[in-house]
C-alpha cells in the first residue's frame, strides 16, 4: 500500500510532461524555422529528431529497474526539464553566429548535427520518464495496468499543452516566455514527488522553491528574449520585434534603411523601388484601363505606390498577419488613401469568397519554398483567380532567378509553373531577372514593355527604356521560353511539384551528399523493424501512419480553409483527444477483463484502414463536406484508433512495466519519427496526397497479412 501513496504525485507528473513536451517541442521547433529560415524539410528533420531520440530514451528506460534508482531519476530529470526548454533557445540564439558563419544559411547535414546534439538532454529525458513513471506506477511486477495509465495521463498533458499554447501562448508570449509555464508545472510536479523522510523531504523541498524562486525572478526580471535576440541581428538596432501566429517579425534598422524579417527569412527593406516597380510595371501596362486591382501582400513595401500611379479606382490589398501592418504603420508612416481597401486575410480564402471582380491581380509572395506558399502557385488557385479576373484581365507574380544561367533544377521549376498557368490562361510572358516574373492572361502580351510605360506616362526610377534596353532583350526572353520543358507536370495542391523542383534547387545550394545520412537511417529502421515480433510491428506502423495522417490532414487544412495557423489548435487537440479517449476506452477493457488478444490489434488495424480510405473518399468526392468539424472528427478518429491500440499492446505483450512500456513506447515514437520524415520530405512532395494515403494502406495491409499469417506471437 506504500506504493499507493505515489500514485496521484506521478500521474500528476506525467501531465505536467506532457504539457511541458508539447509546449517545448512546438516553441524550439519554432526556434529553429526562425533562427535557420527553416521550411517543411527543416520542420520534417526537426520532428522526426524528437521523436527517435524520445524513443531511445523510453527504451534506455527499460534497463533501470531497481525501484529506488528509478524514483531518484524521476525527480531529477523532472527538475531538469523545468529549465533545459530556455536553455534551448538561448542558446540556439546565442550559438547560430558562433558555431555558423556569419549570414550563412546552413545546410541539412550541420542542421543535423547541431539539431541532435542540442535536442538529445530533453528527449532523452522525456522519453525515460515514461518507461520510469510506468515502472514505478505499477504496484507489482506483474503490474499490467500502469503502461496504460500513464499513456492515458500523458495524452492529457498532451491535450493541454496544445490548447495552452495555440490558444492563449501563441497570442501573448514569445519563444521564451511561453516556456516558463510549463516550467511551473515541472517544478510543481516535482514539489509532489518529494520523499517522506525529514531530511530528504527538506532537500527536496528545498530545490523545489529555489526552482520556483528562480524561475520568478528570471521572468520578471531578465528580459532573456531581447538579450538573446539582439545576437541575432548584430550590428543592427532592433526596433521591433513580436511573436504572431504566422511567425517572428523582427524590424531592424541600419542607418537609413529599416529591414523587415518574418520567421528568419528577409521579408523587405526600406527603399526598395526597384522590387516593386518590376512587379507592378512589368503586368498593369499590359492592360488598356486599370480600374481595380487586388494585391497579395507586399503593401508594406511600398508596391501601393506604383499601383496608384495607375489611377486606380479600387486597390483591394490582403495581408495576412496583423502584425506586418501595425509595423508597417508604426514605423514606416505608411497610410492608406481611400481607394486603397485593407483585408486581413489568407490571399487564397479572399479570393475564392469575393464577388469583386479586377483588372489585375499582383501576388507579391516569396517563391513556393513551403507547403503554405506552394498553394499560391497551382492550377487551383489559377483557376480560382482567373474566375474573379475581368475579361483582359492580368496575374503576376516573380520568382528567384538569373539572367543568364538557368540550372536543370530551376528549368523544372520554371516549366512547372509556366506549364500550370497555360492550363488556365492563353498567354503566359516570363520576363528575365533576378527575379523572373511571370505574367498570364487570355488577351496578348507585349515584351515592349519600355514602350507600354512610356505610353501611359508613367514615372519609374529603374524600369524605364534605358534599362530595359539591357535587361529585357530578345536574347534573354528566347533563353528563358527556351528552357521550358513542355512534359513537366503542372504544379496541383494535391501534388504540390513547384515546391518539390524549388527544394531540389534548395538542397542542391549546399552542396551535400545526403546519400551517406539517408543510407545510414534506412538502415536502422530496417534493421529494427526486422528485430521486433509483429505486435510491435504492428504499433511501430500504427505510429508511423498517425503521424503521417496528422501531417496530411494538417497539410489539407490548410490547402482548402486558408492558413493552417487558424486551424492547428484544434487539430491538435482533436488528435490528443482522441489518444485520450482511446486509451481510456481499452483501459476500460482491460479492467473488465476482457478478452484481448491477437484479434484486438487485427481489428484495430483494419478500423485503421477503413478510416483512410474514408479520409481519400471524403477528399476525392466531399471536398465540400471537410468543414472544421469533419476535420475534427476525422482526427479525432486516427487518434483514438491509435490511443486504443498502444495499451492493448501492452497487454499482450506485458513482461515487466520497465520492459514493456520501454519496448512499446520505443516502437511507437521511432515509427511516428519515420512517419513525420519521409512523409513530408518525399512522399507528398513525390507522389501526392492521394498515393501517400495509397501507400499508407498497403503497409498497413502487409501488417494485417502479418497478423493472420503468424500462429505465435513473437515478443
Amino acid at each position: 500500500m506504500a506504493r499507493n501513496f505515489k500514485t496521484f504525485p506521478i500521474l500528476f507528473a506525467i501531465t505536467a510532461l506532457g504539457i511541458s513536451s508539447v509546449i517545448t517541442q512546438i516553441t524550439v521547433i519554432r526556434e529553429f524555422i526562425n533562427v535557420f529560415e527553416g521550411n517543411e524539410i527543416v520542420l520534417g528533420v526537426l520532428f522526426s529528431l524528437w521523436l527517435l531520440l524520445t524513443g531511445v530514451g523510453a527504451w534506455l528506460g527499460k534497463f533501470i529497474i531497481s525501484s529506488r534508482l528509478q524514483m531518484f531519476l524521476l525527480r531529477v530529470s523532472l527538475y531538469l526539464i523545468a529549465f533545459l526548454p530556455v536553455f534551448h533557445i538561448v542558446l540556439i540564439r546565442f550559438l547560430r553566429n558562433e558555431l555558423f558563419i556569419r549570414g550563412e544559411l546552413p545546410g541539412i547535414g550541420p542542421l543535423i548535427v547541431w539539431a541532435l546534439v542540442l535536442l538529445l538532454p530533453y528527449c532523452i529525458l522525456s522519453g525515460g520518464l515514461l518507461t520510469l513513471a510506468c515502472s514505478i506506477l505499477a504496484f507489482s511486477a506483474s503490474d499490467d495496468r500502469s503502461i496504460g495509465r500513464v499513456y492515458f495521463f500523458d495524452n492529457i498533458g498532451d491535450i493541454l499543452g496544445g490548447v495552452i499554447f495555440t490558444f492563449v501562448l501563441v497570442h501573448f508570449c514569445n519563444n521564451v516566455t511561453a516556456l516558463y509555464l510549463p516550467a511551473f508545472f515541472c517544478l510543481l510536479g516535482f514539489l509532489s514527488l518529494t520523499p517522506k523522510g525529514s531530511g530528504g523531504r527538506l532537500f527536496y523541498s528545498s530545490l523545489g522553491l529555489i526552482g520556483l524562486i528562480s524561475l520568478f525572478c528570471i521572468g520578471w526580471f531578465v528580459n532573456l528574449d531581447n538579450i538573446s535576440l539582439r545576437w541575432l541581428y548584430p550590428h543592427q538596432k532592433i526596433v521591433d520585434h513580436r511573436e504572431s501566429p504566422y511567425g517572428r517579425l523582427v524590424v531592424t534598422q541600419s542607418h537609413d534603411q529599416i529591414s523587415f524579417f518574418e520567421s528568419g527569412g528577409h521579408l523587405f527593406s526600406i527603399p526598395n523601388t526597384f522590387a516593386n516597380e518590376e512587379i507592378v510595371h512589368y503586368a498593369l501596362p499590359q492592360l488598356p484601363k486599370v480600374d481595380s486591382v487586388l494585391l497579395i501582400s507586399g503593401g508594406m513595401a511600398g508596391v501601393i505606390d506604383e499601383i496608384l500611379k495607375y489611377h486606380v479606382g479600387h486597390l483591394d490589398y490582403v495581408e495576412l498577419d496583423p502584425a506586418i501592418i501595425s509595423a508597417g504603420i508604426r514605423h514606416l508612416d505608411v497610410r492608406f488613401p481611400p481607394e486603397v481597401h485593407l483585408h486581413l486575410d489568407d490571399g487564397r480564402k479572399f479570393i475564392r469568397e469575393t464577388d469583386k471582380k479586377y483588372n489585375g491581380i499582383i501576388l507579391d509572395l516569396p517563391a513556393p519554398g513551403s507547403l503554405q506558399l506552394n498553394r499560391f502557385y497551382t492550377l487551383e488557385f489559377f483557376k480560382e483567380a482567373g474566375s474573379v479576373l475581368l475579361p483582359g484581365g492580368v496575374i503576376c507574380f516573380g520568382v528567384p532567378g538569373a539572367e543568364n544561367y538557368i540550372s536543370a533544377d530551376q528549368a523544372r521549376f520554371l516549366s512547372t509553373l509556366n506549364n500550370t498557368l497555360k492550363q488556365v490562361f492563353k498567354n503566359v510572358l516570363i520576363v528575365p531577372g533576378e527575379r523572373n516574373i511571370f505574367i498570364a492572361s487570355d488577351s496578348p502580351l507585349s515584351s515592349d514593355i519600355a514602350s507600354l510605360i512610356s505610353s501611359r506616362n508613367i514615372e519609374t526610377v529603374y524600369v524605364n527604356r534605358n534599362y530595359l534596353a539591357g535587361r529585357v532583350t530578345p536574347e534573354r526572353l528566347s533563353f528563358v521560353e527556351s528552357s521550358i520543358i513542355d512534359d513537366v507536370p503542372a504544379n496541383h495542391d494535391l501534388r504540390p511539384t513547384a515546391f518539390f523542383y524549388r527544394m531540389h534547387i534548395w538542397l542542391g545550394m549546399f552542396q551535400e551528399n545526403y546519400r551517406i545520412i539517408l543510407i545510414a537511417v534506412s538502415l536502422f529502421f530496417v534493421l529494427y523493424f526486422s528485430r521486433i515480433g509483429i505486435i510491435r510491428k504492428a504499433i511501430f506502423s500504427t505510429g508511423f501512419t498517425a503521424s503521417s495522417m496528422e501531417v496530411l490532414i494538417l497539410l489539407c487544412y490548410q490547402i482548402l480553409h486558408g492558413s493552417v495557423y487558424t486551424g492547428i489548435g484544434f487539430i491538435i487537440a482533436s488528435f490528443m483527444s482522441g489518444l485520450a479517449v482511446g486509451s481510456f476506452m481499452a483501459n476500460k477493457a482491460i479492467s473488465k477483463g476482457h478478452t484481448i488478444n491477437k484479434r484486438s490489434i487485427l481489428e484495430i488495424e483494419v478500423a485503421i484502414v477503413a478510416c483512410i480510405i474514408l479520409f481519400m473518399m471524403m477528399l476525392f468526392w466531399g471536398q465540400a463536406l471537410l468543414g472544421n468539424l469533419a476535420f475534427a472528427l476525422l482526427t479525432v478518429l486516427i487518434g483514438a484508433l491509435t490511443g486504443y491500440e498502444f495499451p492493448i499492446a501492452g497487454k499482450i505483450l506485458f513482461s515487466s512495466p520497465w520492459e514493456t512500456a520501454g519496448s512499446l513506447y520505443a516502437a511507437d515514437l521511432l515509427g511516428a519519427s519515420l512517419g513525420a520524415l519521409v512523409v513530408s520530405l518525399f512522399i507528398v512532395p513525390v507522389f501526392g496526397i492521394y498515393y501517400t494515403c495509397a501507400l499508407l494502406i498497403v503497409f498497413k495491409m502487409f501488417i494485417i497479412l502479418g497478423l493472420l499469417t503468424r500462429k505465435r506471437i513473437s515478443i
